[in-house]
């Protein structure tokens, strides 16, 4: 682990700080150490959208922050590392499995992303909701309070709701006792058991 970690440059953002990433310079890999990174591009309208939401144990979106006009920022106190092709394929060289467990990672999370909006696509607004809110519960570590990366627009982008919906879905979830929301950036998990049974796919995850 020292080898790999000596391998990689550690570099350390505070909340909104940009991530400088020339296109040209690329990282080969960036892994999120903690914190998390918000990816934005723009449209065909020029509006800035979200792109990808990077979390602690998470690689980079496979594509990278190389898009013209895209835009890599922190979205808290984060650590992320990197390290070039060159550097990356010095390390395989002493530490073979590396680039096996690279693609292992990167699979999953594709996986995961596929699998993710599969579901969503069958699930009611409110499931939808709680799903999303159960989705960054979990990739925050399951922590009772966690940082609400996106706004309650893109909220509905990415579940397929109107904002309005997703506003009634929140406050649904705020008067049953689950959420509370101290500021619009943030929201404290009150029963994390009731917000995943709320999901739609609570047996299965007791299951698993």
């Amino acid at each position: 682990m020292n080898r790999i970690r000596h391998g990689f440059c550690e570099d350390q953002y505070t909340r909104g700080e940009p991530v400088l990433c020339d296109p040209i310079e690329m990282p080969f890999v960036g892994l999120v150490l903690c914190g998390a990174l918000r990816e934005d591009v723009r449209d065909a309208q020029g509006e800035r959208r979200l792109f990808a939401l990077t979390f602690a144990g998470e690689l980079l979106s496979p594509l990278g922050p190389q898009r013209i006009g895209g835009q890599l920022s922190a979205l808290e106190e984060t650590v992320l590392l990197t390290c070039d092709r060159t550097g990356f394929d010095a390390l395989v060289a002493d530490i073979p499995h590396l680039r096996l467990n690279l693609l292992h990672l990167l699979q999953g999370q594709i996986a995961a992303t596929h699998r993710w909006q599969t579901l969503l696509g069958r699930k009611s607004a409110s499931e939808r909701v709680a799903s999303m809110l159960a989705w960054f519960h979990a990739r925050h570590g399951g922590k009772d309070k966690l940082l609400l990366p996106v706004n309650r627009a893109e909220l509905g982008q990415m579940s397929g709701l109107t904002l309005e919906t997703v506003s009634r879905q929140i406050h649904a979830l705020k008067k049953a006792g689950v959420i509370a929301v101290p500021q619009p950036t943030h929201i404290h998990v009150l029963d994390a058991d009731a917000l995943h049974a709320l999901t739609g796919d609570a047996p299965a995850r007791r299951a698993a």
